[in-house]
């Protein structure tokens, strides 16, 4: 399934952009997706989205054929928020590789990512012979949504950085757009695609966010103790540019300690931070019992994944939640 979907992915960007002619942006977007001969642009991720989508599909009875223009879309959605990310966080490797901007310059990168976002819709509406025009339009608004629900969840992570300090419900907040937007988009298109009422395709779209908030959870454990194999970035990297991941913010609204003040003093420097700092930082979360208890949020996000499924009769195979729970369990 999944050669399958590069094969589409590849050959649909291609005949999209095709219409630009000599344009950077057809080199910059095929570099990125790794697509033709020569230097690839980053590694290819895990697919998790499109993946999550065409199980949904194929445990609702659709079809390969019915969900793909729908996956393409949600994939090329996604990569065009990483390389608007990679920009605001200054980030010049991803998994490992040189990130567009940084191998095209910001103004570039700025724009082959808006063009991917184009692709993203446009991906979609290829689907109109296979899949009916009603039908399309409610997969499009999803796509919007999760679009908009995305950049208010970014909106809210650039504004963390000058934080003095972080609650809980805002964190959720930032990853409930961030993260659990587009996953939950993921599952409700591929229930659209297989042709499920509106109320089943809401309910696996739920179903999705309650991943995604896992999801995240488990990539600021990664982000905080993971290994640069694991990551593709040095360990700690989440600590030293500052950001307010769950161990940090859960850390941090306990109660007075002189472990919780030497995370606080440091973050309220509002500037990267060097090894000494970050290390000092982990070992005070370690003090803490941070990792324990955001293994046991993102364990608890499955359990409201597994009672959601349970109460709506959704994924009765159990196949989309294996998938995803398998990610969000994996460790450092």
């Amino acid at each position: 399934m999944l050669e399958r979907f590069e094969q589409a992915l590849e050959s649909t960007v291609s005949i999209l952009l095709s219409p630009m002619g000599d344009s950077p942006i057809g080199e910059q977007v095929r570099w990125h997706f790794g697509i033709g001969a020569g230097d690839r642009g980053p590694r290819r991720g895990k697919r998790l989205r499109p993946r999550l989508l065409l199980h949904t599909a194929f445990e609702e009875g659709g079809t390969f054929e019915r969900a793909i223009d729908a996956a393409i879309a949600l994939e090329c959605l996604h990569n065009y928020s990483l390389v608007h990310d990679d920009i605001e966080d200054h980030d010049e490797l991803r998994h490992g590789a040189q990130t567009l901007w940084s191998r095209y310059g910001i103004a570039h990168g700025v724009n082959a990512g808006d063009s991917m976002c184009a692709v993203s819709y446009l991906a979609l509406l290829r689907n109109t012979a296979r899949v009916p025009i009603e039908r399309i339009g409610a997969m499009m608004q999803t796509l919007h949504a999760a679009n908009l629900a995305m950049c208010a969840g970014q909106g809210y992570d650039i504004g963390f950085e000058s934080a003095p300090l972080v609650s809980m419900r805002e964190y959720h907040a930032m990853i409930d757009g961030k993260t659990a937007a587009l996953f939950g988009a993921a599952c409700e298109l591929g229930a659209r695609a297989a042709g499920v009422s509106d109320a089943r395709a809401l309910a696996y779209g739920e179903l999705g966010r309650c991943y995604g908030r896992a999801f995240q959870v488990r990539d600021d454990v990664l982000g905080t103790w993971g290994s640069p194999e694991e990551t593709g970035k040095p360990s700690g990297s989440d600590i030293a540019r500052r950001k307010w991941s769950f161990p940090v913010v859960w850390a941090l609204g306990g109660e007075p300690s002189a472990a919780r003040d030497a995370i606080a003093r440091r973050y309220a420097r509002a500037t990267t931070l060097g090894s000494e700092d970050v290390g000092a930082i982990v070992g005070a979360l370690d003090e803490l019992g941070a990792r324990r208890a955001a293994d046991d949020a993102c364990d608890a996000h499955l359990r409201e994944a597994d009672a959601l499924a349970e109460r709506h009769e959704l994924d009765r195979s159990r196949s989309v939640r294996a998938l995803f729970t398998a990610s969000a369990r994996r460790v450092a």
